[in-house]
């Protein structure tokens, strides 16, 4: 892929570099924000695991996720080729999600997908297609990515349940703000809880923070 896409080609060394090769990404194609995750083959339900994110809040990240991955899942995770998702309204306009699945592996498959509030003509999601590629291919070498490895498995829903309860939220408010029941919220709380080891959301949330699964409040 980066021999036939070589003036494509963003540059993806290491872990802390995703998050800038997705800024780069938008940068290159006029996006308005872009996720790089997993969908996990092995659950019996597919579900997504946020690796990167470029200028997408833990909310519609979420959503994008599960709209993204519902898309994917629907082609029994085969597809690879370029998809393009009507999502919903973004500051008045209508919104799409790109979505650039790879190859699946053992482990899972990396996906791309980048929002827009504008249509693109076919060259340009020509160009981002081989572009996250290349992303793609370098990140697929990680170790981290490929197995996991040492952070606890927190899914998406997990991660913005955590990510409000760092803001100061209840469980009534982050049901409200997620459209999810209270006692839903306290499950995926107490999931997290469990995974991280922690004794408490509190104690949840200080873990998820250290280990970079959320980030910390504004």
């Amino acid at each position: 892929m980066r021999e036939i896409a070589s003036n494509w080609q963003i540059s993806c060394a290491g872990g802390d570099t995703l998050s800038a090769s997705l800024e780069t990404l938008c940068r290159q194609y006029g996006g308005d924000g872009a996720l790089l995750f997993k969908i996990r083959t092995s659950e019996t339900k597919p579900e997504g695991e946020a690796l990167a994110a470029h200028s997408i809040d833990p909310v519609l990240a979420d959503a994008v996720i599960d709209r993204t991955t519902q898309a994917v899942a629907r082609k029994g995770h085969t597809e690879t080729l370029p998809m393009m998702i009507p999502a919903w309204r973004i500051g008045g306009a209508s919104a799409f999600i790109y979505a650039f699945p790879a190859c699946p592996k053992a482990h899972g498959q990396l996906v791309i997908a980048c929002l827009s509030v504008e249509q693109k003509p076919f060259a340009a999601i020509a160009e981002m297609y081989l572009a996250s590629r290349c992303i793609m291919e370098g990140a697929d070498a990680l170790p981290g990515v490929k197995n996991g490895g040492d952070q606890p498995r927190i899914s998406t829903r997990e991660q913005s349940c955590l990510a409000w309860t760092a803001e100061g939220k209840t469980s009534e408010e982050i049901g409200i703000i997620l459209d999810l029941s209270p006692h839903t919220v306290n499950h995926y709380l107490g999931s997290a809880a469990r995974k991280l080891g922690a004794s408490n959301r509190m104690h949840a949330v200080a873990k998820a923070l250290r280990l970079g699964l959320i980030e910390r409040p504004v």
